[in-house]
């Protein structure tokens, strides 16, 4: 009797026997990329989402279709969708910096991404035309530095 109430003594603290398993109050919610694309994007966004989606979508298309053009049409686009992209001006509604922030990405890192693709890029050009016996272009090497 006497080792039974030293028992209950020992345990009436925490409440918890040995075989018990503690409660976990809250879980970690972890999605799976499909759930979360099932999700959060079965939800229509409104016309400006959209539109925003359709400005950011462009001009990084424009940016690398148009890396390495040499007819004046497509390095100009090429220059518009970099100046776009690399202006720090938060101020104009469709402004990179906006349409990133509206559509949950981090302006900064899609920056790095763009410039990492456009280094790499340029790099295969010249990898392939020395491998042709040719001399890159002067301005694909100027913008590879």
């Amino acid at each position: 009797m006497k080792t039974q109430q030293k028992k209950q003594k020992g345990n009436v603290g925490l409440g918890l026997r040995f075989d018990d398993k503690p409660v976990v109050p809250f879980e970690a919610d972890i999605l799976v990329a499909e759930d979360f694309v099932r999700i959060y994007r079965s939800r229509p966004l409104s016309p400006e989402h959209e539109l925003m989606v359709a400005v950011l979508e462009g001009a990084l298309a424009d940016y690398q279709r148009c890396c390495s053009a040499r007819d004046k049409k497509g390095m100009k686009q090429f220059a518009d969708a970099k100046a776009w992209i690399l202006e720090s001006d938060s101020e104009w509604i469709f402004s990179f910096i906006n349409c990133c922030e509206v559509l949950g990405i981090e302006p900064g890192y899609l920056r790095q991404g763009l410039l990492r693709w456009k280094r790499a890029k340029l790099r295969r050009i010249e990898v392939a035309s020395v491998a042709r016996g040719q001399k890159p272009p002067k301005r694909l090497l100027r913008a590879a530095a």
